[in-house]
């Protein structure tokens, strides 16, 4: 990428030896994020241009640096895109996201658009033989990112759950939710071929193309309404849907990246199903 609204640029670019505690990883498969579209677009802050995209990443170990006992020469990985210190207060404590040096491949640092890359050997984990690169890499980020917001909506098994916008990050949430435990899980969404995946799944197709989707949810629910909401499409409608469906003690996490003001999203109250 060298500049927002341009399309991607095709460049030799010098492979990196790994130093002490990092990997050279031959990539093998690295996944189009709809972030990736944000920050072409310029809604999302990037590191210093250009910079090679792409941050769902499998591959191969092909180098090793020094100290590291690990992972060996062939072992096959997927990568954890946030580059930590492991140093800083926060990283000791266990809370990554907020590492006073933390930089996200593919948006702050090279990324996996490449043919090889150079990470530290903690931000790899080992990927099964029975799971594909492809399958390993969308692990990464999308089933990781849906896997992360059930737990900040504290699902516990026998509650209902809620997803608003069924692409790729929703697939990964209905089986999740699933497996976590969930009663049932509801998929809304406006196109009918989604719709359609979503109850393969498992899942209760809602459309939203037509009437009230809070409604619907409020109906499907007998009038109980939803504990765990997602909102994986970042509109301020759909935000105050994933707020409005909620039963009493109900958690909306929200998920997509908007460019909208949160100022107008509408929140009141159904009568049906009272969020908190």
């Amino acid at each position: 990428m060298t500049a927002a609204g341009r399309p991607l640029e095709l460049q030799d670019v010098a492979l990196r030896d790994p130093g002490a505690g990092e990997l050279l990883v031959r990539v093998r498969a690295a996944g189009i994020c709809h972030s990736d579209a944000h920050y072409r677009s310029g809604l999302s802050p990037m590191g210093a241009l250009p910079l090679t995209l792409g941050h769902e990443i499998a591959g191969v170990v092909e180098r090793v640096g020094a100290g590291v006992r690990s992972h060996a020469v062939g072992d096959r990985i997927c990568l954890h895109y946030l580059v930590t210190c492991g140093e800083c207060p926060a990283c000791r404590r266990g809370l990554e996201t907020w590492c006073e040096r933390g930089a996200m491949l593919g948006h702050h640092v090279d990324g996996g658009f490449a043919e090889a890359i150079t990470v530290p050997s903690r931000n790899a984990l080992r990927l099964p033989e029975r799971i594909p690169f492809e399958r390993g890499a969308v692990l990464m980020c999308s089933s990781a990112t849906a896997l992360h917001a059930l737990r900040k909506g504290r699902l516990a098994p026998g509650e209902r759950v809620a997803i608003f916008g069924f692409g790729g990050l929703g697939v990964s949430a209905i089986q999740l939710a699933r497996a976590l435990g969930a009663a049932e899980v509801f998929a809304v969404d406006i196109r009918a071929e989604k719709l359609a995946l979503a109850e393969r799944l498992g899942a209760v197709a809602v459309d939203a193309s037509h009437g009230d989707a809070v409604a619907k949810l409020v109906d499907a629910t007998r009038g109980a309404g939803i504990d765990v909401a997602l909102d994986l499409v970042g509109t301020p409608a759909v935000m105050g849907q994933a707020v409005r469906c909620l039963a009493p003690r109900g958690r909306a996490v929200l998920v997509a990246l908007s460019d909208q003001s949160s100022n107008s999203i509408p929140t009141a109250r159904s009568s049906a199903a009272r969020p908190s």
